[in-house]
């Protein structure tokens, strides 16, 4: 599915949660759901650093 039009397998997205902690999730898959409208589903692992405070 890495044709431009939706996020692909190996794509990473990073962000920070509101208790400042840093996250990742990576697509480890993508396929298509059934039904009439094709809507993308994807597999996927979180990992979560905490900050010490």
């Amino acid at each position: 599915m890495k044709d431009g039009k939706a996020l692909g397998k190996g794509t990473l997205l990073c962000a920070v949660t509101s208790d400042n902690n840093l996250a990742m999730l990576k697509i480890v898959d993508s396929h298509l759901e059934p039904g009439d409208f094709k809507v993308p589903g994807f597999d996927t692992e979180l990992t979560l650093w905490k900050i010490n405070e």
